[in-house]
């Protein structure tokens, strides 16, 4: 058995590489998150996960990647992270959601519609809509009202 080969593998695994979001060092991080958005939707499961994590940088690292694949298919957990306990969390969140663009807009809308009582939801809700309209990827007569 090649062990080079083998460690290649291993440092192409999105579950290994979520556990590298978990490292004290940054630059091991960071190069995971990169790998990670690299390697696109086969990555997404793993993520989507790490949005869970009990650790705050781990659940920014997860976002952050996200904000890198920018596929819909994170929306929804993309939108619960917009609860997240961490302020910073919640940013990259809104960040990844704005990548996202237009197809985010109707799920976070339905979001805040179900669960209005979440200042943080409907905080991050707004600040989506009005950088989508502001880029130029909502009209003034299709922006949803968030309040």
């Amino acid at each position: 058995m090649n062990l080079s080969s083998n460690s290649n593998n291993r440092s192409l695994d999105p579950a290994y590489l979520v556990k590298e979001l978990e490292s004290l060092d940054v630059k091991r991080r960071e190069k995971a998150r990169r790998t990670l958005a690299a390697l696109g939707n086969p990555a997404l499961p793993e993520l989507t996960r790490a949005l869970s994590n009990p650790t705050e940088w781990v659940r920014w690292e997860a976002a952050m990647s996200l904000t890198l694949l920018a596929n819909p298919e994170s929306i929804s957990a993309l939108i619960a992270a917009l609860d997240d306990v961490s302020p910073a969390v919640r940013l990259a969140a809104i960040e990844a959601l704005i990548a996202i663009g237009r197809p985010a807009v109707t799920p976070l809308v339905q979001a805040v519609k179900q669960k209005n009582d979440s200042p943080a939801l409907r905080q991050g809700a707004r600040r989506v809509l009005q950088t989508l309209k502001l880029r130029g990827k909502l009209t003034l007569t299709n922006i949803p009202k968030i309040s």
